[in-house]
């Protein structure tokens, strides 16, 4: 009789699904051959082979195929139930059997399997033995016709298809025995099993990689497969799709690129051919060619490369596929954008390059479904797709097989929070111990950061590059300058700075205005509207609270319109761009001159990079000779006087006033910031910009009271009103350095000052993460790396069109709606980001968007129960703003 079992409720049989897990997998073989033992090869093709045989489970077949079933049917998850029906006996070795065993229960985690495995649902698994052993001859039937269906494969790969039988020992134990307490496996998610995963660790970390090879790759080969057969568009083969351009085929691109056959990042790697592909660390200023370095150092390996932002994201995307489009003909194939719009910003990307060449629906698909997939040589993506893989959540052992002999390139790791940062720290701990190689590449690195790397994964003095001190080929960009600093005052309300940045403006320069928040950003934005008045003046607003298609929008028309950078475009009139800490990575534009607020160090220095950057690779002093880089501070008086919007929620308070007394420091006394003697922290007026560790006397105004921090820090800071800083780029790589090192030997309790708890929250979050910390989901992962304080939602004002074009969607597309399509057509016009911490006690802010609205709109014939719970899947998180939505300056959520 034919096997007749399903996989999948499509139809897909249970023999033709696993052949094509394991064609997945042979295709990695080929590919990655001998990055490992062949052995482990053969191990993960047996787990292939074993994966899926508990799907011959009668209640499981009557389920996916629809069919009636009895009460009080018994059923377990199919891949432990897969356990009870493979042998190894004396085909694979102990240690490799486990693996198997793990693999194959594991390939598909659920929440309860900790009670299945030991706590109050284990009877389940008992129930499913006896059911074995009193009814054998039926489920070796089932067997047989599996067996049957898979032994011409089985045994053309050296795989003995006898193993696909009743393992007679384990089920009579587990009539009678909980799984757990059996030993042949430890959970590699779950808390509760932590102590006895840690033990086992201990004895072997090479069976630890192996296992993580094994598992990650059934992973993959599991879902590639699952993917490909609900995609005709896609080949099993294309699992690994494309192949990495060599290191000369970089290398001619680049002399092209750089109209020279020898250029800087070249000649270091011709000097050390040894560092190729080894893990480093390089420091460099903005426009100097980081990413080139990269594309060198990752030559013929497979790439990931990741950035904090989607705006960077996508233009490093946008970059890396021109590039390698000018190499070989399918740049865009080779080339995979990942992150949670990537749909959005593919088609809207086709849309602006040319409007003939939209991607069908099918073509959409694929190139999401192949990005998702990991599946091209080069994917960039935000980092929350690759870095909570640290954080253990179920299924994260795919990213690390996925990364064992690629490359990791971590771009701009100064701008994740102190809990992202640890994460990222470990996540190249863990890339190097499996055998992955990562490259940070970064502008400033703090040096607590670079200190745990490091030492975690052992680099030496040659592996880390600071380029600005690589002797006399740099020293002349090193004591370059192209930002002079000053500081302005305001009360709260913008007068006066507004006033200044018109009047350079009306002057003819481009200026940029970054505020800290959005809230900031629309009053500056506002009181600037009202002093450009009638003058012709081209003003914009640009933030994160805009539709996604609208800030799209005005992205774009800041880059080509407002700001080009040179060499794209000629210099276009004056202009003002108000905007926030959106544009301190992601958007490529050069201004003449930058009102910003105080920020720490290294957002500055962001920021700065957005100023003179026609001057980037310049030589001498290209800095104007009146300030281009103006501080703003807020004088504003609560308790103590502001200083800034968002100090303290947006950007840590000590983090920020030690970055502008490290600078001050500096100026006062003419040295370089550079000088590690920081024991004038515990001397005033210093000491007085921070709260006290130990109460002594401080400051007072005059009437004995004593004056706030902040306070302090203001008056120190007027002094320098008439003032202005020049300031190198080695100058501001050693003030990032200088700052955090002072916040550092704080945290050490070397100071009477509290310095906060920056530094406390880094290394707290490493050791918690050093003791084999484990995310449930991998959700609930990602949300903890991006420390996410959104939600999505659709201002009240555009709900009813929104009802309406969504019902006429559905209705042009005649029920036949997918996600991809959704999320490009509709979506866009329409969703926003909101701040929900602000919102979290206050429910009557936004409401559940309510479904049963469009589907009355939509026409009796077709199917609206389907169409109903299409729609629940994918809108669920979405939510009615209850705040105005203003099309100039977005969402209106502030007093």
């Amino acid at each position: 009789m034919p096997e007749q079992f399903w996989a999948k409720s499509s139809g897909v049989s249970i023999a033709r699904h696993t052949g094509d897990v394991i064609e997945a997998v042979t295709a990695l073989r080929k590919r990655y051959g001998g990055l490992v033992p062949e052995e482990w090869w053969q191990v993960l093709l047996y787990s292939a082979l074993f994966h899926d045989l508990g799907k011959v489970c009668p209640v499981f077949q009557a389920r996916i195929k629809k069919l009636s079933l009895s009460s009080g049917e018994i059923e377990i998850p199919h891949s432990l139930l897969s356990l009870f029906l493979m042998r190894m006996d004396n085909i694979l070795e102990p240690r490799y059997a486990s693996i198997v065993l793990s693999a194959v229960a594991f390939h598909h985690w659920r929440d309860h399997f900790p009670d299945l495995l030991m706590g109050q649902q284990t009877e389940k698994i008992n129930k499913m033995a006896y059911i074995l052993l009193t009814n054998r001859r039926d489920w070796e039937d089932k067997l047989s016709r599996i067996r049957s269906s898979l032994e011409q494969l089985a045994r053309k790969l050296g795989l003995d298809p006898e193993t696909i039988t009743i393992n007679d020992n384990l089920v009579e134990y587990l009539a009678y025995n909980n799984l757990g307490g059996a030993g042949l496996l430890i959970p590699p998610y779950a808390l509760v099993f932590l102590p006895a995963r840690l033990k086992s660790l201990d004895a072997s970390m090479e069976q630890e990689k192996l296992r993580v090879f094994i598992s990650g790759n059934l992973m993959r080969a599991d879902h590639f497969a699952s993917m490909a057969a609900d995609n005709n568009n896609i080949d099993i083969q294309d699992i690994e799709t494309g192949k990495p351009l060599s290191y000369e085929e970089f290398d001619r691109a680049l002399s092209i690129q750089f109209n020279m056959d020898n250029y800087w990042q070249k000649d270091f790697f011709t000097t050390k051919k040894h560092l190729k592909g080894q893990n480093l660390v390089l420091v460099a200023p903005t426009g100097v060619g980081k990413t080139e370095f990269s594309y060198l150092w990752c030559a013929g390996m497979k790439t990931v490369y990741t950035l904090p932002m989607r705006a960077a994201v996508n233009k490093i995307w946008h970059r890396t596929s021109d590039f390698v489009g000018t190499v070989s003909n399918n740049g865009q194939e080779s080339v995979a954008l990942l992150h949670g719009d990537a749909a959005l910003d593919i088609h809207s990307f086709k849309w602006q390059q040319n409007t003939q060449e939209q991607l069908t629906e099918g073509e959409r698909r694929k190139v999401i479904d192949l990005a998702r997939q990991l599946a091209r040589p080069y994917i960039i993506c935000t980092a929350d797709q690759i870095a909570p893989a640290a954080l253990r959540y179920p299924g994260y052992e795919r990213i690390f097989a996925v990364l064992m002999g690629g490359a990791l390139v971590i771009d701009e790791v100064q701008a994740y929070d102190p809990r992202a940062a640890a994460i990222v720290t470990h996540l190249v701990q863990q890339n190097s111990y499996f055998g992955g190689r990562t490259l940070l590449i970064t502008a400033t690195l703090p040096p607590f950061i670079f200190k745990e790397i490091k030492k975690r994964v052992g680099l030496n003095e040659d592996q880390v590059i600071k380029l600005l001190d690589k002797g006399n080929d740099f020293l002349n960009l090193a004591t370059s300058c192209r930002h002079r600093l000053s500081f302005a005052f305001h009360n709260g309300d913008f007068s006066g700075v507004s006033n200044q940045v018109v009047k350079a403006a009306v002057n003819g320069e481009k200026v940029l205005v970054v505020m800290n928040t959005v809230r900031a950003a629309c009053r500056m934005y506002e009181k600037i509207k009202e002093e450009v008045a009638d003058r012709k003046i081209k003003t914009l607003l640009l933030h994160s609270r805009f539709v996604q298609r609208q800030r799209q929008e005005l992205e774009r028309q800041a880059v080509d319109e407002y700001m080009p950078n040179p060499g794209r475009n000629e210099r276009s009139d004056p202009c003002i761009v108000v905007t926030t800490q959106v544009v301190e990575a992601s958007v490529d534009i050069d201004a003449d001159m930058l009102f910003t607020e105080l920020a720490p160090v290294d957002s500055l220095v962001q920021r700065m990079g957005r100023v003179y950057r026609r001057y980037a690779r310049s030589e001498g002093n290209n800095a104007p000779d009146e300030a281009n880089v103006i501080i703003l501070l807020n004088k504003e008086k609560d308790k103590d006087i502001q200083l800034s919007s968002g100090l303290g929620v947006v950007y840590e308070r000590h983090l920020t006033v030690m970055s502008m007394v490290m600078l001050l420091f500096r100026t006062n006394n003419q040295e370089n910031v550079a000088v590690h003697n920081y024991e004038f922290l515990n001397q005033e007026p210093w000491t007085n910009c921070f709260p006290q560790r130990v109460k002594k006397s401080r400051k007072t105004n005059g009437k004995g009271k004593q004056l706030p921090p902040n306070q302090v820090l203001a008056e120190l800071l007027e002094t320098h009103t008439e003032k202005s800083i020049l300031l190198t780029e080695k100058e501001k790589m050693d003030w990032v350095e200088a700052t955090y090192e002072a916040l550092e030997l704080g945290n050490n309790n070397n100071f009477d000052i509290d310095t906060g708890s920056y530094l406390k929250d880094y290394y707290k979050t490493l050791e918690i993460l050093d003791h084999g910390y484990c995310s449930d989901k991998r959700r609930d992962a990602m949300k903890l790396f991006r420390d996410v304080s959104d939600i999505q939602g659709i201002p009240q004002q555009l709900i009813s069109q929104f009802e309406s074009d969504i019902s006429k969607w559905i209705t042009s597309k005649k029920g036949k709606i997918s996600y991809i399509d959704l999320a490009t057509e509709v979506l866009p016009n329409y969703i926003i980001n909101c701040p929900y911490h602000s919102w979290q006690n206050k429910r009557e802010f936004y409401e559940p968007l309510n479904l049963d609205r469009i589907i009355q709109q939509i026409p009796d014939n077709l199917n609206k129960n389907k169409i109903r719970q299409k729609l629940e899947g994918w809108l669920s998180d979405l939510f009615v703003i209850h705040h105005p939505y203003d099309t100039e300056k977005g969402l209106i959520y502030y007093n």
